[in-house]
């Protein structure tokens, strides 16, 4: 039986997959808001707790879905040692789980996740890491195979290194659609016309390197359209980024 610390977008992903699953079933759900525990709980049918004194010791793996900052707060009031312990976290060292588990590893899931979205049908990496070998390990990778069946071994260093890939890959191209999106609703045109360029853009990552598949006036080396463009932004944020942007462009 498995209690899941966490109650945001990646402990609700695991929640989904885990809905009906017998032979890993969630009975328990801590959040530091009670409120959001029992939402995931109650999807689950498991308790909902807001005090981690209250984790039910007899359970024999915890999944910690906490916010990075969280852990340090978090972990030192644990009133037992778990059995096993495994944290999603892309950044965090798993050696902060060495005093609080007797067996403790990593599954970073490589993915976005907005839990107000059903995320069961995700394609999702997982990224495993661990310290250990024998049953433990082998606990760890059926875990991962019931939420994912893209699993891939990795070091610390290496998820960290996917971490920060993923950060300029997604959460930095996402920033630059909501610039898109500004500058069309500006001009009272839809975002959902852009969706066509930027499921194209993806597909083409499939058979193209990325500097392959670059197109636009900066590949081109297109100066005059380039200035007028960047003339043409009021904020300068904006302009400083187109420019750079740009220079990236170009020399790559």
């Amino acid at each position: 039986m498995i209690t899941l610390l966490g109650s945001g977008n990646v402990a609700t992903w695991i929640a989904q997959r885990f809905r009906d699953n017998s032979r890993f079933p969630i009975t328990q759900v801590y959040s530091r808001s009670l409120e959001h525990a029992q939402t995931l709980a109650e999807s689950l049918g498991a308790q909902a707790i807001n005090d981690v004194r209250l984790l039910n010791a007899d359970n024999q793996v915890f999944i910690l879905s906490l916010a990075d900052n969280a852990y340090e707060d978090v972990l030192p009031q644990l009133p037992f040692t778990m059995p096993a312990a495994f944290m999603t976290s892309g950044t965090v060292s798993c050696r902060c789980l060495a005093n609080y588990s007797d067996s403790y590893g990593v599954i970073y899931p490589l993915q976005t996740f907005t839990k107000s979205q059903f995320m069961r049908g995700l394609t999702v990496p997982l990224c495993l890491e661990s310290d250990y070998a024998g049953d433990r390990k082998e606990l760890m990778w059926e875990l991962a195979r019931n939420l994912s069946p893209d699993c891939y071994e990795v070091s610390e260093s290496q998820r960290a290194r996917l971490h920060l890939a993923a950060v300029f890959a997604c959460n930095f191209s996402n920033a630059l659609y909501n610039v898109a999106y500004k500058l069309l609703k500006e001009n009272d045109l839809p975002f959902k016309m852009l969706i066509p360029l930027l499921h194209q853009t993806v597909q083409k990552m499939k058979t193209l390197t990325p500097a392959e598949a670059q197109t636009g006036p900066a590949a081109r080396r297109d100066m005059n359209v380039m200035h007028k463009q960047m003339e043409s932004l009021d904020d300068p944020r904006y302009k400083e980024i187109y420019r750079l942007m740009s220079e990236l462009i170009m020399d790559a």
